[in-house]
């Protein structure tokens, strides 16, 4: 993972392995000993305002006045409404964390290296519950399931080099080799690379993915629960603009950029609400509910000792 400066936050590029906006999936790969811990951490207090970057490299996981909340969510892999007890000042205080590892610890590890740190450092102390919350349930609009002009199934190209990536991916999971690089971003504008999708405040754009894969994004964006029902099996390519302001959730690029403006091209105040964009555009909607969901429970958590 390496995400620099303010600007890069404009748009993010989401593999099709997942796709959540209050943090950044952990890569997939073999368990981890829970355990596993960085050998040398210094923690500083950041600069309020100044530049945020976060940098993870072998061995080595770097932040420059990272918010708090963002390395929260991150250790924790889970957004607002998956944590109950959140201080309400983790998204106001920012850190600078220079952390150094064995190199022979594999990537899969930073996720829980991190949450270690936060329990050694920040006395970091949860337990899971499940709660009956309130859930939305993603359905198709339309009574003759007809679906809107920007969302269409995928074109069989872009499904083969998807399914040519998804085994190159897994030759190299099983020490085959190095995964395939990721491709160019392109016009930042324009329709993501297959197999991608790109996300900022007031839009989306998928191509190649499935609808479970947008379920994250509008779930952090409504901050509730989102459950598939739409029945639409298969990949699709989509594009979604709607005002910022009609959704509920910070999302990273908020929670680490606050104030940036909107990328060209992206939502504006004269764009839909969210709920209108989902069905003009997508031909879906969200459907209110109650259900259980999985909730994290932080019962204790502390400002550091700095170095």
């Amino acid at each position: 993972m390496q995400i620099q400066g303010a600007a890069v936050f404009a748009i993010v590029l989401v593999p099709v392995l997942a796709a959540a906006q209050q943090f950044l999936p952990a890569p997939p790969g073999a368990a981890v000993d829970p355990n596993t811990r960085f050998e040398v951490v210094s923690i500083k207090a950041g600069e309020a305002g100044g530049p945020v970057a976060t940098r993870s490299t072998p061995g080595r996981f770097e932040t420059t006045n990272m918010p708090l909340g963002f390395l929260l969510r991150q250790a924790l892999q889970r957004s607002d409404y998956q944590i109950a007890g959140l201080a309400g000042w983790i998204d106001s205080e920012r850190y600078s964390i220079r952390a150094t590892a064995p190199e022979s610890i594999p990537p899969t590890a930073n996720t829980t290296m991190l949450l270690n740190l936060l329990k050694d450092r920040f006395q970091l102390v949860t337990h899971p519950e499940i709660r009956e919350l309130p859930i939305f349930n993603l359905v198709i609009a339309r009574a003759d399931g007809r679906l809107g002009p920007a969302l269409k199934a995928t074109a069989a190209e872009c499904q083969a080099v998807i399914a040519e990536r998804n085994t190159a991916l897994t030759k190299a999971a099983a020490g085959g080799g190095a995964p395939p690089p990721f491709p160019p971003l392109g016009d930042p504008n324009g329709p993501p690379p297959c197999g991608f999708q790109r996300i900022g405040p007031g839009a989306a754009a998928g191509s190649g993915r499935a609808i479970a894969d947008l379920v994250p994004f509008l779930a952090d964006l409504v901050s509730r629960p989102v459950l598939d029902k739409t029945g639409l099996a298969g990949l699709y390519d989509f594009a979604l603009k709607f005002a910022p302001e009609s959704a509920g959730s910070p999302g990273i690029l908020r929670l680490l950029s606050p104030g940036a403006p909107p990328p060209t091209g992206a939502g504006d105040a004269n764009s839909p609400s969210l709920a209108a964009a989902l069905q003009e555009q997508l031909g879906l909607k969200l459907e209110g509910g109650r259900g259980p969901v999985d909730v994290v429970v932080i019962d204790k958590f502390e400002r550091p000792t700095l170095d």
